[in-house]
């Protein structure tokens, strides 16, 4: 029997109308005050089957990002969503269902933890008498299991609010969680997956057009982050709340649903970026760049190459895992900065046995995957999203949890994907489909954890379908405008 030491969630989007783990009323507006019938089901569920897993230590809870829709939601209604989190699944009556240490890798969504977090560890520094040059840049790819990490005072305040997890504190580890097992031959690396996508990487790009500005070489994660961070800030957080799309598009999920406004989108964005460059640097949109391009030229262009195709994959790809573009820009990043990170923590790629686990495109899969600069593929496994966004089923979008043994092998508990002719599949555990995963404890383990628990989970699936098909009725009405019909009976 394998036992898990890790288990992972991503994307559930805590505050917002559109996930299925926040309660709405029959109109769709949220109410974070409740936990949602998914949620509690989800609790439920997790409080029965991690005892059938053995009887070892508490696994610890890995939020690898999105789990706060601080971008487009209040910030009120994001912490009482987590706080009901908190109660449905953390709990199991009065004693922790998971480690004292949560481990918090942040996303696009939730970018504001980390930025929380930077500043508290500033703050910490100077009540300990030191002034630190900067903010701190990144944490440590692979974190001491016996030392302090950066903590999160937002979310560790809220876990306190429950005095059965007084202990329980929560760690960021930003912009990547390393594990690694004693022989360091096998090693897991965990990122919310948004410098993944192209859309995130924009001011990367920028610099790519000026030769010499940060030199050729592959792009760390520390650069990645310090090029990119302010401006996944600005889309989810700024723009986000700002509503600066107007009225035809009010999200960049709306806008990626809408060609139209896809364009817009970058026409308004690419003029208010020339805007600020001009009020903060004096640079003119008519400033020449390169070969005759001006910069307001060259910044929509970029714009159409990272926002336009991320809105066009998202409007064409639905049945798709992956496009072609997509498993590119994943190989790109696996043997560029994550390869980088690797090496620059004594490892050498090419001997590793390397697993990825990633979130942020809400579609679950796990495969392995050839990538270069390493000797075997690398085991990829996403855990998918909780949010129901487009008004139309997609038989690859849905969520997974991923399961993570002292040994580190890997199970994924794929715990849904939309239902297809009103019928969702089972809860089940999943593998990466290759020979590994006849020797591996951690799926079989989980396979029979699900047999043995499986009313419970009969249970979650009938909520999350439940809750799927209210949640796209009522994007349906609003998308047609369909006046008189009520989504909360819609079929």
């Amino acid at each position: 029997m394998s036992t898990p030491r890790y288990v992972c969630l991503s994307d559930l989007h805590l505050g917002a109308g559109y996930s299925t783990l926040t309660s709405t009323d029959a109109e769709g507006r949220p109410d974070p005050t409740r936990p949602s019938a998914t949620l509690t089901a989800l609790g439920l569920a997790l409080r029965q089957l991690l005892p059938a897993l053995g009887d070892g230590p508490p696994p610890t809870l890995v939020l690898l990002g999105d789990v706060l829709d601080m971008g487009l939601s209040p910030m009120g209604s994001v912490a009482a969503a987590f706080d009901c989190f908190v109660q449905a699944v953390m709990l199991d009556g009065d004693r922790p269902l998971f480690a004292p240490r949560v481990l918090c890798v942040p996303g696009n969504h939730d970018h504001h933890l980390w930025r929380i977090a930077q500043d508290q560890h500033f703050q910490d520094s100077l009540r300990e008498g030191r002034i630190e040059s900067d903010l701190i840049a990144h944490t440590a790819l692979f974190q001491d299991p016996d030392a302090s990490g950066i903590p999160s005072p937002m979310l560790t305040g809220l876990i306190h609010r429950h005095p059965a997890l007084s202990e329980t504190r929560v760690e960021i580890a930003y912009p990547n969680l390393g594990l690694i097992d004693a022989g360091r031959r096998r090693c897991v690396v965990l990122h919310h997956g948004h410098y993944v996508d192209p859309m995130y990487r924009l001011v990367s790009a920028l610099d790519a057009q000026a030769p010499g500005l940060h030199g050729r070489g592959p792009a760390t994660m520390a650069q990645l982050e310090a090029r990119n961070g302010a401006w996944v800030d600005f889309l989810w957080s700024d723009l986000g709340s700002a509503g600066l799309t107007g009225t035809a598009a009010t999200t960049l999920y709306e806008v990626m649903r809408d060609g139209g406004a896809s364009q817009r989108f970058a026409q308004r964005l690419s003029a208010l970026l020339v805007a600020r460059l001009g009020t903060r640097f004096g640079l003119s949109g008519s400033m020449p760049m390169l070969q005759g391009i001006t910069l307001d030229q060259l910044l929509l262009g970029l714009l159409d190459a990272t926002l336009g195709r991320g809105a066009e994959s998202q409007r064409d790809s639905y049945l798709a895992l992956m496009t072609a573009g997509d498993v590119a820009d994943l190989r790109w990043f696996l043997s560029g900065p994550v390869k980088l990170e690797l090496e620059r923590a004594g490892l050498e790629p090419s001997g590793l046995d390397l697993a990825f686990v990633f979130g942020h495109t809400h579609k679950p899969f796990q495969d392995e995957l050839p990538v270069a600069g390493f000797g075997q593929p690398v085991r990829v496994f996403n855990t998918g999203g909780w949010v129901m966004d487009q008004p139309t089923m997609t038989s690859t979008q849905g969520a997974a949890a991923v399961f993570i043994d002292e040994a580190l092998n890997l199970a994924s508990l794929r715990l849904f994907n939309d239902p297809v002719n009103g019928r969702m599949a089972p809860v089940q555990a999943q593998g990466v489909g290759g020979f590994g995963d006849r020797d591996n404890p951690m799926l079989a383990a989980l396979a029979a954890g699900i047999e043995r628990t499986a009313p419970a989970w009969q249970v979650f699936s009938r909520s999350a379908q439940t809750a799927t098909e209210a949640h796209a009725a009522r994007l349906l009405d609003k998308f047609f405008h369909v006046p008189g019909r009520n989504p909360a009976t819609a079929p």
